[in-house]
């Protein structure tokens, strides 16, 4: 199947004669403009530019797919200027995140805007980064991370509000009548997020563990966690947001340790390189968002 994007990148690109000026007039980063030229020349096995200083100039190979494509490429953008009225937004979500929380303000959005479209698409928080960095997806919506997995430099946050880290067990867990000190739960695995989640760092620093303790945490994902809960007697930490539903339902409690988790922080990531128009769903977002 042929891919109209790619050479509609390299028409742009031989026009412009210039990566810069492409990714400009595309809306997307120079690397991406890059990647998909060179997924074209390796879908022709051909190369179709030369490289200099001065720019992108076509080769031999890529006047002859200029030639033949530049009309038929000029006509569809063409058509889609006639029928392509709306403007998409491809917004990324944490995979965990309820969707109470940012519902009413995607309905805020469409109320403003009509014709637009936002494209959700739900991801793990390393997925969001790498998503962010080629541009796939214009704005992403979570907690926020520690920057060891992303460069901090591209790509920013803003904060919207907090969520509630908490300690969860069964309903049926020994635990739920138990009292606890800090030195206790060193000394009783606990199960929580990767290494970069609030919900791993705010435990780290609440159980005030130094250099030369046996970290007692074990890293898995949220939905082994909760199988975890189904089938054994565990502690974990998991950001109360995620589960009230289950906690309502009487699947899990919320284990009183005798103090409170750090609050986490939530809200949206985006790349400082992205050229579309962002700002009026970042304002709803942060004026609509639920906890």
């Amino acid at each position: 199947m042929i891919n109209f994007e790619l050479y509609k990148i390299f028409k742009i690109v031989a026009d412009e004669e210039n990566l810069t000026k492409a990714s400009e007039i595309l809306h997307i980063s120079q690397p991406a403009v890059t990647k998909h030229i060179k997924n074209l020349e390796k879908e022709l096995n051909v190369q179709l530019f030369k490289r200099s200083k001065y720019g992108m100039i076509l080769n031999e190979n890529g006047k002859k797919l200029y030639s033949q494509i530049k009309e038929p490429v000029n006509a569809i953008l063409k058509s889609e200027d006639i029928f392509n009225v709306h403007k998409t937004i491809n917004l990324g979500i944490h995979v965990n995140m309820p969707s109470k929380i940012y519902d009413g303000a995607i309905l805020k959005y469409y109320d403003n805007n009509k014709n637009n479209i936002i494209d959700i698409h739900k991801l793990t928080a390393k997925n969001i980064f790498l998503r962010l960095k080629t541009q796939e997806i214009d704005l992403a919506f979570s907690k926020k991370y520690s920057d060891e997995i992303y460069d901090s430099k591209e790509i920013k946050f803003i904060k919207i509000g907090e969520l509630h880290d908490v300690f969860i067990v069964n309903c049926n867990s020994k635990y739920l009548n138990k009292k606890f000190s800090k030195d206790d739960l060193k000394n009783t695995t606990i199960y929580t997020l990767k290494k970069f989640s609030s919900a791993y760092q705010n435990l780290i620093k609440v159980l005030e563990y130094n250099s030369n303790d046996v970290i007692n945490i074990n890293n898995i994902s949220y939905t082994a966690m909760i199988e975890l809960l189904k089938s054994r007697d565990v502690i974990t930490v998991i950001t109360k947001e995620y589960i009230e539903e289950k906690i309502a339902n009487n699947e899990l409690s919320i284990l009183d340790v005798g103090f409170l988790l750090p609050n986490a922080e939530f809200g949206v990531y985006y790349n400082v390189n992205n050229n579309k128009e962002l700002k009026e769903l970042i304002e709803i977002l942060k004026n609509n968002c639920k906890v």
